[in-house]
């Protein structure tokens, strides 16, 4: 049995979590949030490298400590993957050690003290953004400058190796199914808790308007490459609906290449988060393809939650739990079909509304944060 203080919980974060503008930050974010407001002591752990610390969190967390990452680039050499080293304040590990909190690691970026004997009559849990050795791999097959292709395939290798410290951790809370069917295998422990994110669940009329969108983070390949593939294998231009591509930090190398395909197609860069939200709600359809299967993608949750028709690749949805939401198609000829389909669809607003309560049903942020609480009260000593 473990000696636990159920009352609150160390939340040790791979980044600041505010503001609250990419996927796992996201999750931490409102997980932090919903604890809290369940009445858990929050304390917030934070690794800081640019983005500052924010006040904000105090609205989250009771108590917030931010710690450097150390960026010395003989870290590369060590045999412990870089976004692991680079996390390793001492400083951490003090003041983990002043309570008897449960401890959750968030990613394995912040696991460098897993297993660590000041830690071994706690309960420590690790919440598993990624297989993240996966990750690294996808990440080094579509980088283009080669030295960060080497550090994404060596990454991927220590990666792999220093899983293997998954195995003191009391529980693992994986982000998909398939996430954790793989850690049940490896490791005989496992629980799907899905991410936290509020959805920001509306009941506003959706699919109103008259073009197509894609968003995402424009300054990450596998987002450009996406948006390359729809219009260079997929996009008829003798369509008459248009197509809007939305994200953040395009290149201008990437709205150059855009303006160049003709006036069907416009980009906006940087939107706020309402005119986000408003552009996917309004879509007619929203276009969802990856070739990166990892994880889950926080757009995919958006936009069936907020949006109308959603089409989606397999590699968008597989191991999701949430293949039944959307439309699917894998080769050009199918997503040209489906739009062409969906474009002429009317909206069904009765089947949008059920898809939402049916997503609210999983993602309930209340019940899957007392979910946590209660995987750390099972080791809860009786004296």
């Amino acid at each position: 049995m473990k000696s636990i203080d159920p009352s609150g919980i160390h939340i040790v974060s791979f980044d600041v979590p505010y503001p609250f503008d990419y996927g796992g930050v996201i999750d931490v974010y409102h997980r932090c949030k919903a604890l809290k407001e369940i009445g858990v002591r929050v304390i917030l752990h934070c690794y800081e490298y640019g983005r500052g610390k924010q006040p904000n969190l105090l609205e989250v967390a009771d108590e917030v400590y931010y710690y450097a990452r150390e960026k010395n680039p003989f870290l590369l050499l060590s045999p412990i993957p870089f976004i692991v080293r680079s996390r390793a304040s001492g400083l951490l590990l003090k003041n983990l050690a002043k309570n008897q909190y449960p401890i959750l690691f968030e990613g394995i970026h912040t696991c460098y003290f897993l297993g660590n004997n000041v830690l071994k009559k706690r309960w420590v849990g690790v919440r598993a953004h990624n297989v993240e050795h996966d990750y690294y791999n996808e990440l080094a097959k579509i980088e283009p400058n080669w030295k960060k292709r080497l550090f994404f395939k060596l990454e991927a290798f220590k990666l792999a190796q220093f899983e293997r410290q998954f195995k003191f951790a009391d529980e693992l809370l994986s982000v998909t199914p398939k996430d954790n069917d793989y850690f049940q295998k490896k490791y005989q422990k496992g629980v799907y808790i899905p991410v936290f994110n509020p959805l920001n669940w509306g009941e506003v009329e959706r699919g109103t308007g008259d073009y197509v969108l894609f968003h995402g983070n424009l300054s990450v390949m596998e987002n450009e490459n996406a948006v390359r593939y729809i219009l260079t294998e997929i996009w008829d231009k003798k369509w008459s609906f248009k197509l809007i591509i939305a994200g953040k930090e395009p290149s201008k190398s990437f709205v150059s290449w855009l303006a160049e395909q003709g006036t069907f197609v416009s980009c906006i860069a940087n939107p706020s988060n309402e005119k986000l939200n408003q552009l996917i709600r309004e879509a007619k359809i929203n276009l969802l393809p990856t070739f990166q299967n990892t994880g889950i993608k926080h757009k995919l949750l958006n936009a069936l939650a907020n949006g109308g028709y959603c089409l989606a690749n397999t590699t968008m949805v597989e191991g999701t739990g949430l293949e039944d939401f959307c439309h699917i198609a894998n080769t050009p000829e199918e997503w040209r079909k489906n739009i062409l389909e969906l474009i002429q669809t009317p909206n069904n607003q009765s089947v949008f509304d059920e898809r939402t309560a049916r997503l609210h049903a999983i993602f309930d942020l209340k019940t899957n944060a007392k979910l946590i609480m209660q995987l750390a009260s099972k080791h809860l000593t009786q004296d």
